[in-house]
């Protein structure tokens, strides 16, 4: 995936939805600006080593989408670090096969898994064994590692069942569960970040929430129809 050319930092805006590169809005922050950034990487391990052969139809929406390398996910991560309060929290989305792999422990220098939430979406999936329903979300915490002061709510649980319309967006994820862990983390003002914003449900959960918002994704485009919250 390559970067806009010529995007400056002061493009992007605040509590809007917008397109720009992920790292680019990920490199133009300060230091230490916000106690969580999610991040919902667009990557093709599973459809390229797997090759499910089902791309061309209930895959068709999402490959269309850029593809970011396992490197680029990285390099992201590390930004994300960078910005990140310490104690903060950077809950990345992951396939089955990426979790398997490991790919988080690339990053365990700087970025540490402290919990996991399987997601179950009530919609089966593709796979050569067990077919998948859902995704996990990997809570990474940036050092040093604290629990009680920085997660205030301790009722959520470690398999949460949500369906989702991906008539909205084909990499779409559940925007309740995003507003439980946006409420449980940070504080009403606090800076909510989303580099790879998608269907930009994390700036309408934090807007709901009285949390401030900046992130972009690559292929928004304004005139989109189908996003519900797009003229917040």
């Amino acid at each position: 995936m390559l970067m806009h050319l010529g995007q400056r930092d002061s493009d992007f805006r605040r509590n809007s939805a917008q397109r720009g590169d992920a790292l680019v809005l990920l490199q133009s922050l300060p230091d230490c600006c916000t106690p969580l950034v999610f991040f919902d990487p667009q990557h093709r391990d599973t459809l390229d080593r797997l090759a499910y052969g089902t791309e061309g139809a209930r895959q068709k929406g999402r490959a269309l989408l850029p593809a970011m390398t396992s490197d680029y996910v990285d390099a992201s991560c590390r930004e994300a670090s960078r910005i990140l309060e310490p104690s903060g929290y950077l809950p990345e989305w992951a396939d089955t096969y990426r979790l398997c792999e490991g790919f988080h422990l690339r990053i365990v220098d700087v970025l540490k898994c402290v919990d996991l939430i399987a997601w179950e979406s009530e919609r089966i999936g593709n796979s050569y064994r067990s077919r998948r329903r859902g995704d996990y979300l990997l809570v990474l915490q940036k050092p040093p590692l604290r629990a009680k002061a920085t997660w205030r709510d301790h009722s959520i649980p470690n398999r949460w069942p949500e369906k989702v319309d991906r008539n909205v967006h084909p990499h779409i994820k559940p925007i309740g569960l995003i507003a439980r862990l946006i409420a449980a983390i940070t504080e009403p003002g606090d800076l909510v970040v989303d580099p790879a914003a998608g269907s930009f449900a994390v700036m309408h959960a934090a807007r709901q929430l009285g949390r401030d918002f900046i992130g972009c994704d690559l292929v928004y485009d304004s005139s989109q129809p189908h996003l519900p919250w797009r003229d917040e």
